[in-house]
């Protein structure tokens, strides 16, 4: 029996960002759970317990680096990577300093994005083993 993925909590409020996401991790043989909210991830979270949270910065309720935040309080073995059409140097090194692993920056090629994820998964000791179709 082979072992269960890792499971990542896509949090977006765009939906066409959030479907793109879904399919892209998905297709890579991951178990995905969209998120439409920050505050419908941080129920998630608190129930699922996933090894990645991948989250826009821009939201509504509550935006990607609260998220962060509360997300290495209440969980903090469960990593955090970011995206975000806005980034600046000084937001990606915020982004280190407060446990994120990574702020990539919108448009990422699918390839820029599944390397981030394999890097974070292997750091939470949970090392994916993707379908295999490598980086596009």
């Amino acid at each position: 029996m082979l072992p269960e993925q890792p499971l990542i909590l896509v949090v977006d409020d765009e939906s066409d960002s959030l479907a793109y996401l879904f399919d892209l991790l998905h297709n890579e043989g991951y178990r995905v759970l969209p998120t439409p909210s920050a505050l419908e991830a941080l129920a998630q979270i608190a129930k699922r317990k996933p090894q990645l949270v991948i989250s826009d910065l821009r939201m509504p309720d509550l935006d990607g680096l609260e998220l962060l935040d509360r997300v290495k309080r209440d969980s903090p073995q469960t990593r955090v990577l970011l995206l975000t059409a806005y980034g600046t140097r000084a937001m990606s090194e915020d982004v280190l300093r407060r446990g994120g692993e990574a702020m990539l920056i919108k448009p990422s090629t699918s390839g820029e994005i599944l390397r981030a994820v394999r890097r974070a998964l292997e750091g939470a000791g949970a090392i994916p083993e993707p379908n295999g179709r490598g980086d596009r």
